[in-house]
C-alpha cells in the first residue's frame, strides 16, 4: 500500500516507523529538514516542504497514494493538503483536527464531501486508549508523553471499571 504522512512531528514519526515495518509504501513530507533527518534511516522516502503545495503533493506522487494522512501541527494544513490530496488522486484521505466541532455528525459529512474520509481528534483517541487500558484487569504501565515531560503510570486494581459517557 501506498501511505503519505504529511507532517514528521510525534505523530507523523510514529506513524512512519509502524507503517514502515509493515512493508508499506511510504513517504513523509514535511517543513523542516531536521524533523526528516530523524527518520532517514527507515526504509521510506522523504520530501520537504509544505503539503499545501501542489508540487510537493506531486512530488509525493500523491496520485498513486492509497492513503493520505495529515497530523500536521496545524489543522488549517491538514484539512487544506487532504482535500488537495483526494482531488489529485489519493483513495483515502485523512486529516487531524484540533476543533471537537468537526466530529459533530453534519460536520463529518461536510468534510467528507470536501474529500476527507477521515478525521483524527487525538483527545478522543487519547481517552479511548486510557479507558481501554484501565478496564484492562491488572494493568500495570507506564507511558512517557511530550519527550517525558509527562509520563503516566497505571496500576489497575482488579475490581475498578470505568466507562467511557
Amino acid at each position: 500500500m501506498k501511505i503519505i504522512v504529511a507532517g514528521a512531528g510525534e505523530v507523523g514519526t510514529h506513524l512512519a516507523k509502524m507503517l514502515s515495518n509493515e512493508n508499506h509504501d511510504i513517504v513523509v513530507i514535511d517543513t523542516e529538514e531536521a524533523n526528516l533527518k530523524g527518520i532517514e534511516n527507515l526504509d521510506l522516502m522523504t520530501v520537504q516542504g509544505t503539503a499545501t503545495s501542489f508540487g510537493v503533493l506531486k512530488e509525493a506522487n500523491v496520485k498513486k497514494a492509497d492513503l493520505f494522512i495529515a497530523v500536521t501541527q496545524s489543522e488549517e494544513a491538514n484539512i487544506t493538503s487532504a482535500i488537495l490530496s483526494k482531488k489529485l488522486g489519493a483513495r483515502k484521505t485523512i486529516a487531524r483536527i484540533d476543533n471537537k466541532e468537526y466530529l459533530f455528525p453534519n460536520n463529518k459529512e461536510f468534510f467528507k464531501e470536501l474529500g476527507i474520509d477521515y478525521l483524527i481528534y487525538p483527545e478522543n483517541i487519547a481517552v479511548r486508549e486510557l479507558v481501554n487500558l484501565v478496564n484492562q484487569s491488572g494493568t500495570v504501565d507506564f507511558f512517557d508523553f511530550s519527550g517525558g515531560k509527562l509520563s503516566l503510570f497505571v496500576i489497575m486494581h482488579p475490581k475498578c471499571i470505568i466507562t467511557e459517557k
